[in-house]
C-alpha cells in the first residue's frame, strides 16, 4: 500500500499536508483539494452518518475526525487524512494498520496545538515530520538508505 499524501484539515481548510508524490504541488491545488474533502465529508456526515473511508476507482481516502479548541476557545472539527493507492486488502487494514496511525496523528497535533490560532498554516510546517515519523516514510535518498544497509 504506497501513501500518496497524508494531511490535516481544520475547518476546511489545510492546515499540514505531506504529499509524497507530487512535492511540488501548487498551493492553490491543496486548498481546492482539501475544500473539496471537507465537502465531502460534511456531505456524507448529514446524509448519512460520519463516514471513515470512500474509494475511487484509483485510490482510497482514509478520515479520521476529533474536535480541537481554537485560540477563542472555539470548538472544531479537525481531520487527519490518507489517500493511499488502490488495494484489495484496504478493508482488512483500515481499523488495524490505519485507523492507528490516523489517531496517532491527530493526538500529537492536539498535544502540540491545542488553543492554537489555525489561520496561520507556516506554524505548523515542523510537524510533517512527526507525520514522516508515525507513517515511517524516511526522508533519506538511495544513496544514504544503501549506506545504513551496509553500515549495520
Amino acid at each position: 500500500m504506497q501513501i500518496y499524501e497524508a494531511g490535516i484539515i481544520i475547518g476546511g481548510i489545510p492546515i499540514i499536508s505531506a504529499n509524497y508524490i507530487n512535492p511540488s504541488e501548487k498551493d492553490e491545488d491543496l486548498i481546492h483539494k482539501c475544500a473539496l474533502l471537507s465537502c465531502l465529508l460534511n456531505f456524507a456526515e448529514t446524509l448519512i452518518s460520519p463516514i471513515e473511508s470512500f474509494e475511487s476507482t484509483k485510490y482510497n481516502f482514509i478520515f479520521k475526525k476529533e474536535k480541537i479548541n481554537t485560540i477563542n476557545s472555539e470548538i472544531t472539527d479537525i481531520f487527519a487524512y490518507l489517500i493511499l493507492d488502490k488495494n484489495e486488502k484496504f478493508d482488512k487494514n483500515v481499523k488495524r494498520k490505519i485507523n492507528p496511525l490516523l489517531e496517532n496523528i491527530l493526538h500529537k497535533f492536539k498535544v502540540n496545538y491545542h488553543g492554537h490560532d489555525f489561520s496561520y498554516s507556516t506554524q505548523f510546517i515542523q510537524f510533517k515530520n512527526i507525520i514522516d515519523n508515525i507513517l515511517g516514510i524516511s526522508k533519506n535518498n538511495i544513496e544514504d538508505k544503501i549506506s545504513l544497509l551496509f553500515s549495520k
